[in-house]
């Protein structure tokens, strides 16, 4: 029923398809992340794409990257890993950044509490019922359902939210 191919498994809405992308560890990478999504046309108004973790760090391009992921909106579904949580930590200056760490374009930023509130404001897990999927950064304890689990990402998401500075 889609007239449009796509690489991925399109999914009918209403009257229109829609694809659903799932990328990893983009680590501050922003101009790839914009070539892969050219590449497979990837659309705003119609596609989704998951963000597993990692938006930041090792990359030149944190700030970048992170201003990119705001611009997309809805379209994006990013979710925290270990270095986006490394940021907010450094950020808050309960730890120093590591010698490979290329944090600096963020927390040098103009906009610097904006990304950061943002960054702070972004889920540890999603969960689609409609999909049949859920998404984390570096899996999940295989005792854990994905109900507890999801709430368990709640738990750490309350945290990160009521820290904030509004």
């Amino acid at each position: 029923p889609c007239k449009k191919a796509r690489r991925s498994a399109p999914f009918l809405l209403g009257n229109f398809c829609m694809a659903t992308y799932a990328i990893g560890d983009l680590q501050g990478c922003c101009d790839p992340l914009k070539r892969l999504l050219d590449q497979v046309k990837f659309d705003p108004p119609r596609d989704k794409v998951w963000l597993v973790g990692d938006l930041v760090n090792r990359g030149p391009q944190s700030a970048e990257t992170l201003r990119f992921i705001i611009k997309l909106g809805d379209a994006a579904i990013p979710i925290l890993g270990n270095h986006d949580l490394h940021l907010l930590v450094a950020a808050s200056g309960y730890t120093k950044q590591y010698p490979g760490d290329t944090l600096k374009d963020v927390l040098d930023a103009p906009d610097r509490d904006e990304l950061l509130h943002w960054l702070r404001q972004q889920k540890m897990m999603h969960v689609d019922r409609t999909l049949g999927y859920a998404m984390v950064h570096a899996g999940l304890l295989p005792q854990w359902s994905i109900d507890k689990a999801a709430a368990l990402a709640r738990e750490v998401e309350t945290v990160l939210r009521g820290d904030d500075p509004d």
